[in-house]
């Protein structure tokens, strides 16, 4: 008995692998592409295709918007701006050349891995040299991924207060409800969908 189903291991070790992988296959070109769930007025829609594009651009435009924004509030011409930065080393190096960035504070490799070169980068800025930077982003330092240039983020500081962040986080609010509005009116890819609690 115990010789019959050595015979039969093998052939059902297979059956299932092929079995499990074709069912793997028919699954994930069944799945729909991705999408975002959007809420407008108390109304739930699923943005895909054409619709998920222009909600990335849009989300995109905002960063940009913010970034422009906090640098509006700071009125001190001397001011020295905390920021952090990523990105693979190539492109680290290249960004930090092309900016003439000189005031590195640390430089982080993300993993132990070898094979992995991310790095986050901790520095200290002018205004005109964020400005130099904001200046030149465009959507594609965010979409359809983030470059160096679009990873900066200003860290917490002296030159924004609490209230000036609270009207940029209104402002990118207001800038996000309303293009996600025109998103849904425009209709190319846009599906109702049952609201859940988050």
């Amino acid at each position: 008995m115990a010789l019959s189903f050595s015979k039969l291991a093998f052939p059902g070790i297979l059956v299932l692998l092929v079995g499990g992988t074709i069912g793997f296959l028919l699954a994930f070109n069944y799945y729909p592409e991705k999408h975002v769930n959007v809420n407008v007025d108390g109304k739930c829609y699923e943005l895909l295709d054409e619709s998920n594009e222009k909600h990335k651009i849009l989300r995109a435009q905002n960063e940009i918007n913010m970034k422009k924004m906090q640098l509006n509030m700071i009125e001190s011409d001397d001011a020295s701006l905390p920021v952090t930065f990523s990105g693979f080393k190539e492109n680290v190096d290249d960004f930090i050349k092309q900016y003439n960035l000189r005031n590195i504070i640390s430089m982080q490799k993300v993993s132990d891995n070898p094979t992995f070169d991310k790095f986050i980068i901790k520095a200290t800025l002018s205004q005109n040299e964020l400005q130099k930077i904001v200046n030149d982003l465009t959507l594609s330092d965010f979409y359809p991924t983030v470059s160096v240039r679009g990873s900066v983020g200003l860290g917490p500081n002296q030159y924004i207060s609490s209230e000036e962040r609270k009207v940029i986080s209104e402002e990118s609010k207001d800038f996000m409800e309303n293009g996600i509005k025109n998103i849904v009116e425009s209709n190319g890819g846009v599906k109702s969908a049952e609201c859940r609690n988050n």
